[in-house]
């Protein structure tokens, strides 16, 4: 969508005494519900929401609690049903019981609430989170859960020996995460990865805070609000596929659906926030790798 024509449409409507911003708000909210219901997600969706009733807490900034219930609870629901469901499949794909999972980058605990519930008795012995934000490491472990205060980069692989990594929405926010994957698939003792991010069909460096203008953004930015890469579903798989990971399977979810009117939101999706994200279940296969001697 035409940058300078979504912003005379906005000035349009709020000249008229509409706020446009929740009038996007609850047009992509019906998207969304629209969405995960034709992409099969509605009823994990609705199982999420049984088990874990609250998520405002999913990030350290928080939410306005109007803009919470009248939008973001229902983005982050249907992501979160995208994510579990794929890290369900991969489990299956596993198999064995007493599994240990570890969760790069989980800054809330929600996603090991979810996998304990919805595991069968036995199948999961323990969930580790890792993230550098010490307040999320104080939130998983006020719900009881594993907690480890560490960089992505350099987390202690011989520290923890789990059977799958993890990554939703992470490896975009890293400086470096072909060094990060590499060292995963070189030293972690896991031979599976699932890894979410982004949907951009176009590669690109740097996320909407490098693109804007500086005197519109905070004096300090975190790791969580700055995202270094947006690849495309190739180029992430050529990047794992390079690091030490080669793709057993690629899932796309999208925030639209394709057979409704509301399909017309796409434009948006695409120009305002993501049209979708994507999941990578990878396998470790160092064929690659080990050529080259860079490392």
């Amino acid at each position: 969508m035409n940058g300078a024509l979504l912003s005379a449409a906005k000035a349009g409507l709020r000249g008229i005494g509409i706020d446009t911003r929740a009038l996007y708000q609850r047009l992509s909210a019906a998207s969304i519900d629209a969405a995960i219901a034709e992409q099969g997600l509605a009823e994990l969706a609705a199982r999420l929401r049984a088990i874990l009733p609250e998520i405002a807490d999913q990030y350290t900034d928080g939410f306005d609690p109007v803009e919470y219930r009248r939008y973001w609870e229902r983005k982050m629901r249907g992501l979160h049903a995208f994510q579990i469901g794929a890290a369900l499949d991969a489990v299956s794909v596993i198999g064995g019981e007493r599994l240990v999972l570890a969760d790069i980058g989980d800054s809330s605990g929600n996603h090991a609430l979810y996998l304990k519930a919805l595991l069968p008795a036995g199948r999961l012995e323990r969930v580790i989170s890792v993230n550098l934000d010490p307040v999320a490491v104080d939130k998983v472990r006020a719900k009881g859960g594993d907690a480890i205060l560490s960089r992505a980069e350099t987390l202690d692989l011989e520290g923890i020996r789990p059977n799958l990594f993890l990554s939703f929405e992470m490896v975009e926010h890293l400086t470096d995460p072909l060094r990060f994957l590499h060292a995963l698939a070189e030293h972690g003792a896991a031979e599976y990865l699932l890894f979410t991010v982004p949907w951009r069909r176009r590669s690109r460096f740097g996320g909407i805070e490098m693109r804007a203008d500086p005197r519109s953004l905070p004096d300090r930015l975190t790791p969580e609000m700055v995202h270094v890469l947006e690849l495309s579903p190739a180029d992430w798989r050529l990047l794992a596929g390079f690091a030490g990971f080669s793709t057993v399977w690629t899932r796309v979810y999208r925030q639209y659906p394709v057979k409704s009117p509301l399909l017309a939101t796409r434009p948006l999706w695409r120009a305002l926030d993501f049209e979708g994200f994507v999941a990578f279940f990878c396998r470790r296969d160092l064929t690659l790798a080990r050529r080259y001697t860079g490392w």
